[in-house]
């Protein structure tokens, strides 16, 4: 009786022996007390940036600062709840990302099938290691906002529902990348597509079918509002947050909380029985030596189907880079993905002109920023895997015995990743092309050619450097996202937190913010899109900066050529650093 009311109250029926190792090896590695440290650093900073801003600099008089403690709760509270609901999903899609493909990966799936372990106590003990982690990353914040809830404003509840939809959230996007990762090798490959999954869900579907449904169908905007934010945790955190600053701005209230995390916790549910029915099919043909007989098949079938072989032209890993797949998918997935997302590009398209949102600047500038930072994501990525995989599949030391040099091998992985990269920021460029004379002016094109390479080669360079001095992919990829973000996203606000500290003023800001190609893109778009600018000729352009005031359109190149000879002199730099690396820790 003990026993069993020890099972039930512990989860062991549920979690098994596999959640005990994982929590014995997540206690031991150093990169989880890591990101608790970093994950604390960024609130503390976000924390200290809000007061400085509301409170440090604004009076000495100690009544107006008391006055203003309740508005600084709410601007914190806000952001702070914000900035861990999506800070939470992407560790949450990191780290599952390889859950599932490192056992099939190392051929241990199989072996645990000839245990007492079941494929349920596998995928359980993976989500649920994962989750715990997050979990305590999101208890972290919880004695901040019960502090900052003292200064007043803040009502218990948002706390509640906040927490409630973010770990909702966190689950969700768990277990879709767990599902993804019982298919692909690589973890960045899962990492992607749960990113474009998640896109699809939270953005445009429910773009596009609401516009379908108020448009055509005569409902009422605040009815599809309602039942969007039951299946949108975007949307709704969204609207709790502006309730929280403004309550009588909504003409509805985010009364359905509740049936949205039983909405999302009913998804979730349904994607873990999808992914322990999918992973014991896996074992059972891993146990049984079928599966690699199955790979083996599928390449047979597509080498019969070749006229003959292809030779090798040139030099051999250039040749192997420019060739590689970027995604192990067929031909109908990859037509699939193209059709889904330039469909969903053209679809909003459509509704933005019908809404005649295309003739203003502000539209063409979130388009920029959406596809720049995306094509950011991806080249990142990338770049971060091109040593780490040779690692990983122990060709690396074969590769450094060859007569090919070391500044051969960056070149290839550095020109693979260009390559890999171009279909995402070919998007952006065929948006500026597509607009041309229309609704952007075509002086656009050649500056964001001006912005975008220096802005590749940088993320390139830095993540063949981080692919290099770490062993396993999804550390390079962590390390190389973090640190694109804190050189874009990070520095910026420190900057903003220094100025106001020290009395600075904005010189500083605006230092750090020219030397930012977002803050580039941002402007080039603002004074040549919409079609009030499209039209204009050449001489006429002007373009605001914070340093250098008013500049026409050759001042600017000159600028942003100068700003981009920066970002590709420190690009080389990382580069120069790789290879004094390269041969050093090989395995």
């Amino acid at each position: 009786m003990a026993t069993i009311f020890w099972k039930a109250t512990t989860l062991s029926w549920l979690t098994g022996p596999i959640f005990d190792k994982e929590l014995r090896i997540s206690s031991r590695r150093k990169r989880n007390y890591f990101l608790r440290v970093a994950y604390l650093l960024i609130l503390l900073l976000v924390l200290a940036l809000i007061w400085a801003e509301e409170i440090g600099l604004r009076s000495n008089s100690i009544g107006y600062q008391i006055s203003r403690l309740s508005q600084v709760g709410l601007v914190i509270t806000g952001v702070v709840v914000m900035i861990q609901f999506y800070l939470a999903q992407i560790i949450s899609v990191v780290m599952l990302s390889n859950s599932i493909s490192d056992e099939v990966y190392h051929k241990t799936l199989g072996v645990l099938m000839s245990t007492p372990i079941s494929t349920l106590h596998v995928v359980a003990g993976k989500i649920f290691s994962k989750l715990l982690q997050i979990t305590l990353l999101l208890c972290l914040t919880l004695p901040i906002l019960g502090i900052v809830r003292v200064f007043g404003g803040v009502p218990w509840n948002f706390l509640l529902i906040s927490f409630c939809i973010t770990l909702m959230a966190v689950i969700f996007a768990g277990m879709l990348t767990l599902n993804f990762s019982i298919h692909d090798k690589h973890a960045y490959i899962a990492i992607i597509r749960t990113v474009l999954a998640l896109l699809l869900l939270y953005l445009f579907l429910p773009l596009f079918l609401g516009w379908i449904v108020i448009e055509h169908f005569d409902v009422k905007e605040n009815a599809v509002f309602k039942w969007v934010m039951v299946a949108n945790p975007l949307l709704i955190m969204q609207v709790l947050v502006q309730e929280l600053f403004s309550p009588r701005s909504i003409p509805f209230s985010t009364f359905g909380w509740g049936w949205h995390c039983l909405f999302m916790l009913t998804g979730s549910a349904l994607l873990f029985l999808r992914a322990v029915i999918v992973v014991r099919k896996k074992a059972l043909l891993q146990a049984c030596g079928q599966l690699d007989r199955i790979k083996k098949k599928r390449g047979f079938f597509l080498f019969t189907k070749m006229d003959k072989i292809r030779r090798v032209k040139g030099p051999p890993l250039l040749w192997k880079e420019l060739r590689s797949s970027t995604f192990n998918m067929g031909v109908v997935k990859k037509t699939l993905s193209v059709i889904l997302i330039a469909g969903s590009i053209l679809i909003s398209y459509y509704i933005f002109e019908q809404e005649n949102f295309l003739d203003e600047a502000d539209c063409h500038i979130m388009y920029g920023m959406i596809f720049s930072i995306s094509g950011l994501f991806f080249t990142a990525t990338f770049a971060a895997t091109t040593i780490t995989s040779e690692k990983n599949s122990r060709t690396w030391p074969i590769l450094l015995s060859t007569l090919v040099t070391d500044w051969q091998i960056i070149a290839a992985k550095v020109i693979g990743v260009f390559r890999r990269s171009a279909p995402f920021w070919s998007i952006l460029f065929l948006h500026a092309i597509f607009f041309t004379s229309t609704y952007i002016h075509p002086a656009a094109l050649p500056q964001i050619i001006t912005i975008i390479v220096p802005l590749v080669f940088f993320a390139t360079s830095s993540g063949v450097l981080f692919s290099c001095l770490f062993k396993h992919t999804t550390s390079a990829v962590i390390a190389n996202l973090i640190f694109v973000a804190l050189i874009w996203g990070g520095i910026p606000l420190l900057a903003v937190l220094i100025g106001e500290i020290m009395h600075l003023g904005d010189d500083l800001i605006e230092a750090v913010i020219m030397l930012n190609p977002f803050y580039h893109l941002g402007e080039i778009l603002n004074s040549t899109g919409g079609s009030s600018h499209a039209g204009k000729l050449w001489s006429q352009l002007i373009y605001h900066w914070k340093i250098g005031g008013e500049m026409n359109f050759i001042k600017t190149m000159i600028m942003l050529t100068a700003v981009g000879s920066l970002h590709i002199a420190a690009g080389v730099v990382f580069l120069v650093i790789t290879k004094i690396r390269l041969r050093k820790k090989i395995v």
